[in-house]
């Protein structure tokens, strides 16, 4: 039982923190109401399905039913000095290497903030490209932007990227 109530306290410390930087966000993310629905179903059926007899595993559950459908419905977007996600604890721009903005169909911006080699996070913003950028601009970000593909990405037809994949496979088969 003390288990359950140690994991409630730091549940409900997270989502403290998760609702008090929402109300920071300046640009928000674009939210998907399938996603929404999913997780709230999710949570539900988690409840339904699995409703344990004791209580501390009755309050297990419920708390690992409130993270799933947190997750679909907390807000997340942009601040002058941060980005706000669920699961991005620290989201200063100062750590980010590199701020990918791509213009989306019917002038939505993708933007991929690059942590290191390997960890990157991405969001959908409704607004343009072009006011994404000035956002970042007017909070001094300037030398992270980058608009398009990233510098060393390059887009290939499908079969060159096959061919460039087999031959690193198997070797060139050039003689």
């Amino acid at each position: 039982m003390t288990e359950a109530i140690v994991i409630g306290i730091f549940l409900a410390l997270l989502l403290v923190i998760q609702i008090k930087d929402q109300k920071e966000i300046v640009i928000l993310a674009k939210r998907n109401t399938i996603k929404i629905g999913l997780t709230l179903t999710l949570a539900v059926s988690i409840l339904i399905i699995f409703w344990p007899q004791q209580l501390a595993d009755q309050i297990k559950l419920s708390i690992f039913a409130i993270l799933i459908a947190s997750v679909g419905v907390l807000k997340e977007g942009l601040t002058p000095t941060r980005l706000i996600k669920f699961g991005v604890l620290i989201g200063d721009y100062k750590q980010f290497e590199a701020i990918q903005l791509e213009d989306s169909r019917l002038g939505e911006t993708f933007i991929t903030f690059y942590k290191g080699k390997n960890t990157h996070f991405s969001t959908l913003f409704r607004q343009d490209i072009k006011s994404i950028e000035h956002f970042f601009k007017q909070n001094g970000l300037e030398n992270k932007i980058v608009i398009g593909e990233m510098p060393g990405e390059k887009v290939m037809p499908k079969s060159q990227k096959q061919q460039k994949s087999s031959q690193k496979k198997w070797g060139s088969t050039k003689v």
